[in-house]
């Protein structure tokens, strides 16, 4: 899998200002990514892409990210801490994982 690298919400630029390219669990961790943080429906080529973040506790919205995730294989999201501006949970993809803060966009 390859994809272009996307940073502060924007396509990032290599040294020599091509657009910079991820592969491999690098490119799954970025589209797992997109797929939570990006409102349910907005993304205008895919109405199924992203999650319905409404809730403020940890469990819940630890369930609205697994099911959007749930299309992702071997895919799993645990949430750690639960912020007014963030979330940091733990994502799993093929048995590795990674930390990562997030801003959910809407209500959290």
């Amino acid at each position: 899998m390859v994809d272009a690298r996307i940073k502060d919400g924007d396509l990032a630029a290599d040294s020599a200002g091509n657009v910079d390219i991820v592969s491999g669990a690098d490119a799954l961790f970025q589209r797992a990514l997109i797929c939570i943080t990006v409102p349910l429906g907005s993304f205008v080529y895919n109405r199924e892409l992203g999650s319905r973040h409404t809730a403020a506790d940890a469990e819940r919205i630890e369930l609205v990210l697994s099911e959007a995730l749930a299309d992702y294989p071997e895919t799993t999201v645990r949430v750690l801490s639960v912020t007014d501006e963030s979330v940091r949970l733990e994502l799993i993809i093929n048995g590795e994982s990674r930390v990562e803060e997030v801003r959910l966009f809407g209500d959290v």
